[in-house]
């Protein structure tokens, strides 16, 4: 009879199953395919499983608490695991030499690798986004949908939609200037331009700088609207950040999750963004406004929002509700059961 019983747990995963999990990362400074790595690792750890992140340098994080190992890619010939991922194809030879039973790369942003990628059969895709399974059909992959996230605990939803007379109207963005697909300056110039139409506006801005090229463009940065650079921000001060401000936007050209976006959400703080990563966050008039990636379209909504009141608070509130669904655990459950299903054959 305890024979029938085991037999019986195994299969329907009554039993806890303890994985060796690991992933191959570039590095371990704050960008958001990183950060994806660190909150879902932490919380496998908490599910009872192990996970290590193998890198060049094999830096623990300073910005973020993470429980698991960071080790060199050489650890991954002798370590056993029983899943690698990886999101770059430039490291595809340490991933196929790993001593690994499965090999996944984690689709994370729209770019042209994932050609290379569909050709290797012994490697499984999960994509992050509806936007990044999208564009893998392109390619003639069904990735695996693991969508999100965000760390809902870490985010206390805004309460106060008024704009009040004796402050200004605080516009927040993510102020990544190395990197010209965020777009930050089409924000800038819709700003400028609201404010020199008498809107009282204040554009605040976001970064944790981690190139030399970041830190000059930071130390060259000038805009002709009162502004205010947080830099260094603590991620887990982040909440305090986005319920400073009124309104978020995000001008990205191409990205698979936007982070600050689910973010910003999960503050209940009204959104204008571009279809760049949040398909399946942003709902046009609904949980957001939809806008083009370009200064008229961004400044127009983000006159819209300033004008009503009552839909600052319609759109923040859904936009809350619907990122629940893509909170980092839900997320983590998700993988793990995909995990403790057969691969699938491609």
């Amino acid at each position: 009879y305890l024979l029938i019983i085991h037999y019986f747990c195994s299969v329907f995963s009554l039993e806890r199953i303890d994985m060796n999990l690991g992933v191959v990362l570039p590095c371990t400074l704050l960008y958001g395919g990183v950060k994806r790595f660190m909150e879902l690792g932490n919380i496998f750890i908490e599910m009872g499983h192990r996970f290590t992140v193998y890198s060049p340098d094999a830096q623990q994080p300073d910005w973020f608490d993470f429980k698991g190992e960071v080790k060199l890619f050489e650890a991954l010939k002798t370590d056993e695991l029983d899943a690698l991922f990886f999101t770059e194809y430039r490291f595809i030879e340490e991933v196929l030499g790993a001593n690994a039973k499965r090999r996944i790369f984690y689709h994370v942003s729209n770019d042209k690798q994932i050609k290379k990628i569909a050709k290797l059969k012994n490697v499984e895709v999960l994509a992050c986004s509806t936007n990044i399974c999208e564009f893998d059909k392109k390619y003639g992959l069904n990735s695996f949908k693991a969508i999100g996230g965000v760390n809902l605990m870490n985010y206390t939803p805004k309460t106060d939609y008024s704009l009040g007379e004796d402050r200004p109207i605080y516009i927040l963005t993510y102020g990544r200037l190395a990197m010209r697909c965020k777009g930050v300056k089409y924000v800038v110039r819709a700003c400028e331009k609201l404010y020199r139409k008498g809107f009282n506006i204040k554009l605040l801005l976001f970064d944790t700088p981690v190139t030399p090229k970041g830190k000059k463009r930071l130390a060259e940065f000038k805009a002709k609207v009162p502004y205010e650079f947080i830099l260094n921000q603590p991620i887990n001060k982040n909440s305090e950040m986005f319920n400073r401000a009124d309104i978020y936007v995000a001008a990205e050209g191409q990205a698979g999750w936007s982070n600050t976006v689910a973010e910003a959400m999960a503050c209940a703080l009204p959104v204008v963004a571009t279809t760049a990563g949040t398909k399946d966050l942003l709902f046009d008039n609904r949980t957001g406004l939809v806008c083009w990636r370009n200064s008229f379209s961004i400044r127009r909504n983000i006159k819209k929002l300033i004008n009503d009141e009552k839909l600052r608070e319609t759109l923040g509130r859904n936009g809350r509700i619907n990122v629940e669904n893509f909170d980092w655990h839900e997320l983590a459950k998700k993988i793990e059961g995909y995990l403790l299903s057969p691969a699938p054959i491609r």
